[in-house]
């Protein structure tokens, strides 16, 4: 159950995640368990880290190794401290499945209420603040078909809750289910692919159909209260644009996967990493290739839009990419495998001009985890997630990513 409190808790940094060398000009504090505790599961620690200036943040703070219930939290001093958020006390055993952490005072959390939710449908509201996490908004309650698990305001009223298959067996528990409000909440019209409607006339619109030899379809992305992109997993690009808020779909033109395919026939596709940098400038990373879930796929590459998709540029990545982050509609920098697609050895990649050209910025180095957050052109974190061998970190750039320093955080 989610507390208003928490005891003061350090966690500071340790030397080396997965055997790889500390990036030079790196400091790494020695870690303290708290008291009673023992091991890095143990530790509570930051998770969906969004810094959104290069002092104030936010993040969820749980147990490393992902068990217990997780704290919104948030910080004012780049990272040193963060202070734990009350959220309003008559949530009943609440479940904070997904955030919007969007700037330093608009935040969005989707809620799943445990007393009143079953494996097969979530019952839900979601919390809004407009000050930081002084006062909270709460929406009436609504049902959610299957698992929550992403949510997404582009301004106070317009918002989305993504829902997908979840472990229960009732009907609407393996549909894939978009939620779209324009009144912050207090309505919301229901979209799913035609072959799960099953009749309904409470399902307004209408979501692309997963792919037959693919996964299921992923989470928008949206740039304005209308225009919105996703994609999925298939043995075909799989990429669809939306112009009226979600309530329709249609596959988005694009230019060819650019470059020679590595060989093999059939190769799987997958777009995902969406960049929302404004509301005309969007870029989305394609992969192509093949994997046995232990690798990614071999091939990258970005394809990237300045005119709300009336035309797209693509460009070929020197590694497949895991992780992204734009600043602006030309820095940005991306976490890429290894050969082969080797997701065990990461490095860190950045672009001077909007995806045409990438550099090797740093490493390889084991501390570059999916959490990567920039804020300028110079100022970055990396939220580095616990191994069986070592304790979680949160780390610094203030050089564009040439250079990492751990950052002592004190969860209050």
């Amino acid at each position: 159950m989610l507390r208003t409190c928490l005891l003061v808790v350090t966690a500071l940094i340790v030397a080396g995640c997965d055997g790889q060398p500390a990036a030079s000009g790196g400091t790494r504090p020695t870690v303290t368990a708290p008291v009673g505790r023992s091991g890095a599961g143990a530790i509570p620690w930051l998770t969906g880290l969004r810094m959104v200036t290069p002092s104030i943040g936010w993040a969820l703070a749980g147990r490393a190794d992902g068990s217990g219930l997780s704290h919104p939290v948030r910080t004012t001093d780049a990272g040193a401290h963060w202070n734990a958020i009350a959220l309003p006390p008559d949530l009943l055993s609440p479940n904070l499945v997904a955030t919007d952490f969007h700037d330093a005072d608009h935040a969005w959390i989707a809620v799943a209420l445990g007393a009143e939710s079953t494996a097969s449908r979530e019952a839900a509201v979601v919390v809004s603040t407009r000050d930081g996490g002084a006062h909270w908004s709460v929406t009436p309650r609504f049902d959610v078909d299957g698992m929550a698990m992403h949510i997404q305001f582009i301004d106070p009223t317009h918002g989305w809750v993504f829902a997908g298959p979840s472990a229960g067996g009732a009907i609407g528990s393996q549909d894939t289910t978009l939620y779209r409000t324009v009144d912050a909440g207090q309505h919301w019209q229901v979209s799913k692919p035609s072959s799960e409607v099953r009749g309904s006339t409470a399902i307004v619109g209408r979501l692309p159909e997963a792919c037959p030899m693919g996964g299921p379809v992923g989470p928008p992305t949206f740039t304005s209260g209308s225009t919105g992109w996703l994609g999925g997993f298939c043995d075909h690009p799989f990429f669809y644009v939306t112009h009226d808020g979600g309530l329709s779909w249609v596959a988005q033109n694009l230019p060819g996967f650019p470059g020679p395919t590595s060989g093999g026939t059939s190769p799987s596709y997958a777009f995902d990493s969406f960049q929302a940098i404004t509301a005309t400038d969007f870029a989305v990373y394609g992969h192509r290739g093949f994997t046995t879930g232990g690798n990614a796929l071999q091939e990258a590459a970005i394809y990237v839009t300045h005119d709300a998709g009336a035309s797209w540029t693509a460009y070929r990545l020197p590694y497949a990419e895991l992780a992204a982050e734009f600043v602006d509609p030309i820095h940005g920098w991306m976490i890429g495998a290894g050969s082969g697609g080797d997701i065990e050895r990461r490095s860190l990649y950045s672009t001077p001009d909007g995806g045409r050209s990438w550099r090797l910025v740093d490493g390889p180095a084991g501390y570059y985890a999916h959490d990567l957050n920039f804020v300028d052109t110079t100022t970055g974190f990396l939220a580095v997630p616990a191994t069986p061998d070592s304790a979680p970190e949160l780390l610094r750039t203030t050089d564009g990513g040439a250079t990492w320093g751990g950052v002592p955080a004190i969860i209050n």
